[in-house]
């Protein structure tokens, strides 16, 4: 084996990850400015233009299954390097878009497909790999990139108002191919053992003692941990129903209703493209500081962490219901901020719960079928914010349908108990010392 480098390889990869979800997803959420746009020219109802986001998210989500499938069978260089030029052909073709279904074709089927294979659950499939005892972290790190993505708002805006929405789209084709495609083939690779390296770049002696769940992170249900999961053993554990479930709830209807309408509404509410823009680019900023606030679940746990992000995100969605005009632009920026704060800590942890609990050279068709319960949540979420919309000609309902799924899927968390399968330093050491303390007569 390869003596231990300066920097272990894992975070070469981690950092290669962030640059891809904030230019991939990027791509996916630049909807959110181009929206109004598209009402703009072509006059349909917002529920019929919101479904494009709506089918994206869908064909994201069947996709997912077999991404994660081809991970595992061809390796993520392949199977990656297919979505980016999958991707960058659909946001191309956009840009001639001139019926609803051209729309459908391009940027929902062609860019959900593309991203999917190339996106969280590839990152995921191989980071699972890299991280045992610093799994959290790595998580936080990558999805930082993903707050990278709506931090691109006033760019995208800029563009549009600069050289049109339609030249917006050739542009972001030609900034995803060009910077993606360098980064997955010269730098992701499966497994350590590829570089000669193990798990958290630990000498192999260190490596087998966590294994066997003797190290900083005891495992508490050891034929869990060791079993090698396929997807048909997965869909037999409740654990893996409830992880769908938070998927479904929380970023599927929560997110995509708030990131594909946010900005349509401040706009309803008299701001300016490119200010409200600004201001809920916030979303972004705050939602990757969140990601990186929420490494405290490798030491408080995956569940307390998603309850501190849910609780603050939900604040910010119902400052919201406040908002009637532009007089009073502190409740939108306190939206943007909270929310992104709330959903960015949030999503690591789940992310990491599922590598928690199940494990195996197969996990990555599991791994898919729960971004897939996401992507069917994402592919409801643009839709009935635009349905509510039309509907009772306000968001406010659909703002209070989205605070429910939120409360949700931060439930359901608790009710998967990553913590009953691996658990965190501080609560082992304690239990630990709690058993020393005790006589061989007591009972605990």
């Amino acid at each position: 084996m390869q003596k231990q480098r300066f920097v272990f390889y894992g975070w070469i990869i981690v950092a290669a990850g962030l640059v891809s979800y904030a230019l991939g997803y990027g791509a996916r959420y630049s909807f959110s400015v181009i929206f109004p746009s598209l009402l703009d020219e072509f006059q349909w109802p917002r529920d019929l233009t919101a479904v494009m986001l709506s089918i994206h998210l869908l064909v994201y989500g069947l996709i997912a299954p077999v991404a994660g499938g081809l991970v595992d069978r061809i390796g993520p260089r392949k199977t990656m390097v297919s979505g980016v030029l999958l991707l960058s052909l659909g946001l191309a073709l956009s840009a001639f878009g001139s019926k609803p279904w051209h729309f459908y074709v391009t940027f929902g089927v062609m860019t959900g497909a593309g991203l999917s294979l190339t996106g969280a659950v590839a990152f995921t499939a191989v980071l699972r790999n890299w991280f045992v005892k610093k799994r959290g972290l790595a998580f936080s790190i990558l999805f930082f990139g993903v707050g990278g993505s709506f931090a691109c708002y006033p760019g995208i805006a800029f563009l549009i108002n600069s050289v049109d929405w339609r030249n917006t789209f050739l542009i972001e084709a030609m900034i995803v191919s060009g910077c993606m495609l360098p980064l997955i083939i010269l730098i992701v690779r499966y497994h350590p053992r590829e570089k000669g390296l193990f798990a958290d770049g630990m000498p192999e002696s260190e490596a087998a003692r966590l294994e066997r769940g003797t190290g900083a992170t005891r495992v508490t249900d050891q034929v869990r941990v060791r079993m090698d999961w396929t997807l048909p053993e997965a869909i037999k554990s409740g654990r893996f129903w409830l992880l769908c479930l938070s998927t479904f709830s929380l970023w599927g209807v929560t997110q995509h209703i708030m990131v594909t309408h946010h900005i349509a509404f401040a706009m309803d509410m008299g701001y300016p493209r490119t200010y409200a823009s600004s201001v809920i680019s916030l979303f972004g900023v705050l939602f990757s500081l969140g990601c990186l606030v929420s490494l405290v679940s490798d030491r408080i746990g995956r569940e307390a962490t998603v309850t501190i992000g849910t609780v603050v995100g939900i604040s910010g969605i119902f400052m919201l219901l406040f908002v009637q005009d532009s007089t009073a632009s502190w409740m939108l920026t306190y939206y943007a901020a909270a929310l992104g704060f709330g959903i960015g800590m949030t999503t690591p942890p789940i992310v990491a719960s599922a590598a928690d609990i199940f494990q195996g050279p197969k996990a990555g068709a599991i791994i898919g079928f729960v971004w897939f319960s996401f992507a069917i949540g994402g592919a409801v979420g643009p839709w009935l914010g635009g349905w509510v919309f039309e509907l009772t000609h306000s968001y406010r309902s659909a703002f209070v349908i989205a605070m429910i799924f939120f409360a949700v899927g931060c439930g359901a968390i608790w009710g998967a108990a990553p913590r009953k399968v691996r658990e965190i330093p501080d609560r082992a050491k304690f239990r630990r010392k709690g058993s020393r303390s005790t006589s061989p007569g007591q009972t605990k």
